[in-house]
């Protein structure tokens, strides 16, 4: 680990490349010391550095390099914890190389990625769920991302890992209590008050886990993927929910032969979007068969689903093949919606190439959705889908359903849960887990078990449960951790 008592160090924390300003961070014990030598104030009014009270400003020169205002932070009220002083300079690359190389050669050494936040997690001004919520805030690129992920460094996940935490240490402190016992003293009713203690903490820690799944699709984006045959009229979807014209679109089947990939937002959910190329059977094209594989290999990535089905309806071997992919999709767990393509055309279809009576004879249970290019209507109807699914975790085609979980389904996955909601594997895992011991633990009692055996299974939970915030945590994932922030931060 570094001596933050004896080290001091500097990097940028805007953006590499050309600005109109760029800000240059300092943090240790040097900083003051080093703005004394490299810092000349531009009037009397303005105080030396190192006599600078916190959260104020001065306007000067730096080091015959360029003209700039110093931002002075006092520890411990400063966001590393310690005195850190911010230069804002003019963001040319000349000028921000020179004005790093004095501060350097002045004492102080370049940050590696993360390290402003990893001292503010040993200085306590930050737990690691916090320091994690500083990336997100980073990375997002919508509007809900960017709010879960400040109610995280805002404290909301901590919060209730801490609530958690409480009511288990109460658990086990009436365990302490009763191994001080004689056995003859043991009353049942004791052993069945732990027992719906330990009820109530797994069931609250199991809605804590579960939260995840809606958690990581908003801090992530949801993964979309368009499939199905050659020439139904995916690319015209990408490109009518994109709002522009992303992809080719022809009468030709095999126009797409790749994945085409946009990010959009809807109501403010990232959402990743992958057209796919039509997903022939036995092609001889090379190039062909090469985007199909890209094709499958989205669907593995996929969270969602859109299974386009357009007249007219493949030969019965090729519809076939399709069947089994879509059965394999809903083997391995995937969400799927059937889009009813080229519906202006069904009044003119007999009933065996329509794909409503297709779909709704061999895939009654699906949820489906009739799509027209020509349609505001189903444009408007599939982005509510997409919304609900995401807020909600359920997929509907039926107005009914959708009007039913869109609000007591936001509440378990989306805003409404957000203070409590897990959006990071690494938290999940954790609260899975602690689950899974305190579930032990109640299973135990409820055997009959020795105390002693009952308190060793909280006491792993609880040790659960601290690494989420750093409380008990290795340097090793704390290095992992702080490795995937940027520089400057």
């Amino acid at each position: 680990m570094i001596d933050m008592d004896l080290d001091t160090i500097a990097a940028f924390s805007t953006p590499p490349g050309e600005s109109g300003l760029a800000v240059l961070r300092i943090s240790g014990p040097l900083a003051a010391s080093i703005c004394d030598r490299l810092f000349v104030a531009s009037s009397s009014r303005f105080k030396k550095p190192s006599a600078m009270e916190g959260y104020t400003l001065a306007h000067g020169y730096w080091s015959s390099i360029d003209e700039v205002v110093l931002a002075c932070f006092r520890a411990p009220y400063s966001y590393t914890g310690e005195d850190v002083y911010e230069i804002s300079c003019h963001g040319g690359q000349a000028i921000r190389q020179a004005v790093l190389d004095s501060v350097l050669a002045a004492g102080a050494r370049a940050a590696g990625p993360g390290e402003f936040s990893r001292r503010a997690f040993f200085n306590g001004k930050m737990d690691l769920t916090a320091a994690e919520a500083v990336m997100d805030m980073i990375g997002a690129q919508a509007e809900k991302q960017a709010q879960v992920a400040y109610r995280q460094l805002t404290g909301g996940v901590s919060r209730v890992i801490h609530e958690r935490t409480d009511h288990l240490y109460g658990a086990l402190a009436r365990l302490e209590m009763l191994l001080d016992w004689d056995e003859e003293e043991e009353r049942p009713e004791d052993r069945e008050l732990l027992v719906h203690e330990l009820e109530h903490s797994e069931r609250e820690l199991r809605l804590l886990a579960d939260s995840f799944a809606g958690g990581r699709i908003i801090r992530e984006g949801l993964a979309v993927v368009i499939a199905g045959s050659p020439n139904v009229g995916k690319s015209s979807i990408l490109n009518a929910l994109s709002g522009h014209d992303r992809a080719i679109v022809s009468n030709i089947p095999g126009t797409t032969r790749d994945t085409v990939e946009i990010d959009l937002t809807l109501n403010g959910y990232l959402v990743h979007l992958t057209d796919t190329a039509g997903l022939a059977i036995d092609s001889q094209d090379p190039i062909e068969r090469e985007g199909i594989m890209r094709a499958e290999n989205a669907l593995r990535a996929a969270d969602l689903v859109l299974w386009v089905l357009s007249p007219p309806l493949p030969p019965e071997d090729e519809r076939l093949q399709e069947e089994t992919r879509i059965e394999r999709c809903l083997e391995e767990g995937k969400e799927l919606l059937l889009i009813l393509g080229k519906d202006d055309l069904r009044p003119t279809l007999p009933a065996e190439e329509d794909p409503a009576y297709y779909a709704a004879e061999r895939f009654p249970d699906l949820p489906t959705l009739t799509w027209s290019d020509r349609s505001e209507d189903d444009l408007h109807r599939l982005k509510e889908i997409l919304v609900r699914f995401i807020e909600g975790g359920i997929l509907s085609s039926t107005e009914e359903t959708l009007s039913v979980t869109s609000h007591e389904q936001v509440k378990s996955h989306g805003e409404g849960h957000s203070h409590g909601m897990l959006t990071h594997a690494r938290h999940k895992v954790a609260v899975d887990r602690a689950v899974e011991l305190v579930g032990r633990a109640r299973a135990d009692l409820q055997a009959g078990l020795s105390f002693d055996l009952v308190a060793i299974s909280l006491k792993e939970a609880l040790t659960e449960l601290s690494t989420i915030t750093g409380e008990d945590v290795s340097e090793t994932l704390i290095e992992k951790i702080f490795s995937r922030f940027c520089i400057g931060k």
